[in-house]
């Protein structure tokens, strides 16, 4: 945008326009790193309301910028915010979700982004035409708008009942499973599901026990010190196969070739000399194609699962990029002569990223919120998030370097890595489909540890139904509830 280039003319240069972009995966890679953290101590709400805070003070400073400086700055402030909103928004949907439509829920944000930069794209488009510098201040005012929806959004939203039952509030934590599943505190549903979550979080701190026996004590010192020791949980032996597929997830995201892709076809329409308008256009019918992909998976995720989605889609892009690669080995050095071999290139382009938009984009976030334990789930989803932006800035610069050496040999190197990916999801990726988040456990373990875990449980659920002395909570309405309720089986607490 020229107006844009009048107020910042280092932007007319390209190593400090990318350097711009590249900002952008600092600080997404940065605020998901916090987030991690954050989203434990402050509760999974908290942390969504702060991070739109955030987020509205760097669009406020994008729009006032008046030197390149403070517009790095500014885009770093703002790039924060987005990497955290990208760890607590999957996290939050995952703990509050019921496990038959966990995955359709998640998909819900993948569409959420799509339709963002759709908006964003729509609406830079039409103030470029805009004299002066309205024409890019006004963008940033309008896109911060959705942060201050989601601001006064997060103070309305209940508390995850996960997070609580972290933070021994386990009355509160009944209190809001009932309020989320719109039942009663007594009905059965909801009193197994809590117990589970019990449960599962006392064998969770019995294992940090374990672990970390001398940082249980409160201090601040070792309050610190047991963070850290969070951290590093999700690479010790345990844990390591959630964290590698969270990591591995973000890692294919970005280099199945969807990139290489979205440069191709702009290549493409600039050969065969497209007019303005339908070059203008090819972003619009990308995202609505991806859009098109993201609505199928919110049948498809709950339904097929998210392992076979993602082998499908493995398969149908290396197909389409195995018939790219051919035909740019035969006729890029001149696509004006072969124009039919041209548009069959762009209607592979364009099946390759329907086939993204219904698979690896959507499940590539869904699935680091469901496979880790709720004491490590924030730290696992901030992982695979610091993966997604580090990938994200690695595949940019490794594509762009293979496609000036080679056309063809950049879709054929994707493509190795798209057969690579259908093995690695068949080998190592467990199906979560239908289960509990209180039952991930049960996908990583030996028959030998599973037998272990399991009586432990039966033990802590014994002591749970034996030991349980209600403590009536009211409400924030002003109800009155202890969740005891009784059966002829088990008294449940």
């Amino acid at each position: 945008m020229k107006q844009c280039s009048d107020q910042f003319p280092q932007l007319s240069i390209s190593f400090w326009y990318d350097f711009v972009l590249a900002i952008s995966q600092l600080g997404g890679f940065l605020g998901a790193l916090i987030m991690g953290s954050a989203a434990d101590r402050c509760s999974r709400r908290k942390s969504m309301g702060f991070a739109a805070v955030i987020f509205i003070v760097g669009f406020a400073f994008q729009t006032t910028s008046m030197n390149y400086g403070m517009l790095v700055v500014a885009r770093l402030i703002s790039a924060i915010a987005v990497g955290m909103l990208s760890v607590i928004s999957p996290v939050y949907i995952s703990e509050i979700s019921p496990p038959e439509i966990r995955g359709t829920l998640l998909v819900f944000m993948d569409l959420a982004i799509v339709i963002g930069s759709g908006l964003s794209f729509g609406i830079t488009s039409g103030t470029r035409y805009i004299d002066g510098e309205e024409s890019w201040r006004l963008p940033f005012v309008l896109l911060a708008i959705p942060g201050a929806v989601l601001g006064i959004g997060a103070i309305s939203l209940p508390y995850s009942p996960r997070w609580l039952a972290l933070r021994f509030e386990n009355q509160q934590a009944l209190f809001y499973l009932a309020k989320i599943r719109q039942l009663s505190a007594d009905d059965c549903k909801v009193q197994n599901e809590w117990m589970e979550i019990r449960v599962e979080t006392a064998y969770q701190r019995e294992m940090s026990e374990t672990q970390n026996p001398r940082l249980q004590e409160r201090s601040q010192f070792n309050g610190s010190e047991l963070e850290l020791a969070l951290w590093l949980d999700c690479f010790r032996s345990r844990y390591w196969k959630r964290t590698h597929l969270g990591i591995g997830l973000m890692f294919f995201r970005q280099f199945i070739g969807i990139n290489a892709l979205a440069y191709n076809i702009s290549i493409l329409m600039s050969t065969l000399r497209a007019s303005y308008h339908v070059q203008v256009a090819l972003p619009v019918i990308l995202g609505s194609v991806h859009f098109l992909g993201a609505l199928s998976c919110l049948w498809a995720i709950d339904t097929v699962g998210r392992k076979r989605l993602l082998v499908y889609g493995s398969s149908v892009m290396l197909v389409c990029l195995i018939i790219i690669a051919g035909l740019n080995s035969q006729f890029s050095y001149n696509w004006a002569s072969h124009q039919d071999a041209a548009w069959i290139c762009v209607g592979f382009l364009i099946l390759g990223t329907l086939a993204f938009g219904a698979t690896w984009s959507p499940i590539s976030w869904a699935l680091p919120a469901e496979i880790f334990p709720g004491r490590l789930r924030a730290k696992g989803s901030a992982l695979s998030a610091c993966s997604y932006w580090l990938n994200v800035f690695l595949a940019k610069l490794v594509t762009q370097a293979l496609l000036n050496k080679s056309e063809w040999g950049t879709y054929a190197f994707f493509a190795g890595l798209c057969l690579l990916s259908g093995f690695w999801v068949a080998f190592f990726l467990p199906e979560t489909k239908d289960r509990t988040l209180e039952e991930m456990d049960r996908l990583f373990q030996s028959r030998a540890e599973l037998a272990m875990e399991e009586e432990r449980k039966k033990d802590i659920r014994k002591t749970l139904a034996i030991g349980y002395n209600p403590e009536p909570f009211i409400s924030p309405g002003g109800t009155p509830t202890n969740g005891f309720r009784t059966t002829s089986f088990i008294t449940v607490g």
